[in-house]
């Protein structure tokens, strides 16, 4: 009798939590929240990334910098990947926390420097993962670049991460495009 009294205690105090723990995880983040967030993915990172080509999975090998830019709060990206064929690709883009609309921003600079916003985030605490979705506007996308594709960076529990783009199929499914795993340098082994 004392364990089943001591197991409906713990679910009433269980579903009298559920509310709190709801609540916590849908509240805006606080900037020193989303800096501890940023603050993640900032190093040098070695980058597996394996991209969808004609329905094929082909992995290339490159690496990553994120660095802080301390004037305006940025996380600068800077990639480079070897393609097979020899050459190398270069991405580059800046993701940054605003406090004054509650959400993360996926950024680009135009010629003049001007910043110019490409995704909005939030986060997931559920999923450890920060979910950009695109936002709508003409000038906002390059020609280069899928304005329907969406971008997720998921943390990993031994300090990697991922990040995978996805964009939405002709029948209105998000696929898979490309994905991207960084990881610390390798130790050199004798």
């Amino acid at each position: 009798m004392k364990k089943l009294m001591t197991f409906l205690l713990a679910a009433v105090l269980l579903i009298g939590a559920a509310p709190v723990t709801q609540a916590q995880g849908n509240r805006a983040l606080t900037s020193k929240e989303a800096d501890k967030l940023l603050q993640r993915i900032v190093g040098s990172w070695q980058v597996n990334q394996y991209d969808s080509e004609r329905g094929k999975l082909v992995e290339t090998k490159g690496t990553a910098s994120f660095s802080r830019d301390s004037k305006d709060n940025y996380v600068h990206e800077q990639l480079e990947l070897l393609q097979p064929d020899g050459s190398v690709i270069q991405g580059d883009g800046f993701i940054r926390y605003s406090e004054e609309q509650n959400q993360f921003e996926l950024v680009q600079l135009d010629k003049n420097g001007k910043s110019i916003v490409l995704m909005l985030g939030k986060w997931l605490p559920k999923y450890n993962t920060l979910a950009f979705t695109p936002v709508k506007g003409e000038e906002q996308w390059s020609s280069k670049i899928d304005p329907s594709m969406h971008c997720l960076y998921i943390f990993k529990h031994d300090g990697t991460f991922m990040k995978i783009n996805r964009t939405i199929d002709k029948n209105g499914n998000l696929t898979a495009t490309s994905q991207y795993h960084f990881s610390l340098p390798g130790v050199a082994k004798l």
